[in-house]
């Protein structure tokens, strides 16, 4: 498995070092010149240029739920992308399927975090993009992508119900250990209202619990 975090890392180290070779050839300069006389606009030019693709990233790997990230050929097109139109029925019936289980992230390709995380997901050197890229992803890490073709629900759901099914156990497990304790600080909170504001030392004498 890849994670989102790591493969954008790598590539702006990469984009970072290709950028640097530029500069060195146009300017005659060695690399090491370079970054020392350029440090401060090779690092702000980089942070322009992924500030996009990165708050998108930080949505996808900040999520709870198992995502279905889907780029594709703005609909409102002329010139429309036959698979991502066939793609999309199969994606709508997942997303009907699982409702708020899953969240749902579609992105056009000519945006410029569409098209920037479709180049770094997806590596392959090509004069088009092949259109739809749909993956799935929990907590960053791609479960499995696909480029240029439809995708049965059937195997959307391979992916996507394991963790699913993981996600809600554990948000079960939580509720089970927190059952005991919670009639008795619900009423000692409620107290607390009552009271109103008190010291951490009146807070421990009075409910025999330290904050």
């Amino acid at each position: 498995m890849q994670n989102l975090t790591d493969i954008i890392s790598n590539h702006k180290d990469k984009f970072r070092q290709k950028l640097i070779e530029a500069l060195a050839a146009k300017n005659s300069l060695t690399q090491e010149q370079v970054i020392t006389e350029h440090k401060d606009f090779i690092e702000h030019y980089i942070a322009e240029k992924y500030e996009n693709v990165e708050g998108l990233i930080s949505r996808i790997t900040g999520a709870e739920r198992p995502v279905l990230l889907s780029i594709r050929r703005d609909r409102t097109r002329e010139d429309k992308c036959k698979l991502c139109e066939g793609n999309q029925p199969n994606i709508d019936e997942i997303s009907k399927k699982y409702g708020d289980r899953i969240e749902l992230i579609e992105i056009y390709e000519d945006k410029p975090e569409g098209g920037a995380l479709y180049n770094i997901i997806f590596h392959e050197d090509s004069p088009e993009k092949k259109m739809p890229l749909t993956a799935v992803i929990s907590r960053g890490e791609i479960l499995k992508f696909w480029a240029g073709k439809t995708v049965e629900t059937a195997v959307y759901e391979r992916y996507l119900k394991k963790k699913v099914v993981e996600i809600e156990e554990s948000i079960e497990d939580i509720n089970i250990d927190l059952h005991h304790v919670k009639p008795e600080y619900i009423k000692k909170l409620e107290a607390i209202k009552k009271e109103g504001t008190i010291s951490s030392a009146e807070f421990e004498k009075k409910f025999g619990v330290k904050i």
